[in-house]
């Protein structure tokens, strides 16, 4: 999230399997820990941003979790637009994706049909 914004640009997108090599009941092994991912050149620098890893968990109580950090973007101001955050499972006014219950494409299409844009 960029200062004066009220919300936020995804930059990347993991879905299904976050910690696991593939789905676990065909072999997937519970070792994925770091992600690489390469930053838009056009991404407006800023001494300010917020940067967010958002997730909703697939096994127990289905929660929508956010973890944040304070950053700084070197480079030109400017603007970039894209994809909003799609938040599910937080609260009445959202979504509700039921458990997985093995099924990783549950909710998916949450996903990958929201076309909503900001600009930061």
């Amino acid at each position: 999230m960029y200062p004066n914004s009220t919300t936020y640009l995804v930059l990347h997108q993991e879905l299904r399997y976050c910690f696991y090599t593939g789905p676990p009941d065909n072999g997937g092994q519970d070792t994925v820990r770091e992600y690489t991912f390469n930053l838009p050149t056009d991404l407006p620098g800023t001494p300010h941003a917020v940067a967010a890893w958002t997730f909703v968990n697939s096994v127990g109580a289905r929660e929508f979790y956010a973890l944040c950090g304070d950053i700084a973007v070197i480079g030109p101001a400017g603007a970039l637009t894209g994809k909003a955050v799609t938040i599910v499972n937080y609260g009445s006014n959202t979504v509700l994706i039921p458990e997985f219950l093995g099924n990783y494409d549950t909710g998916i299409s949450y996903y990958t049909t929201n076309t909503t844009n900001v600009t930061v």
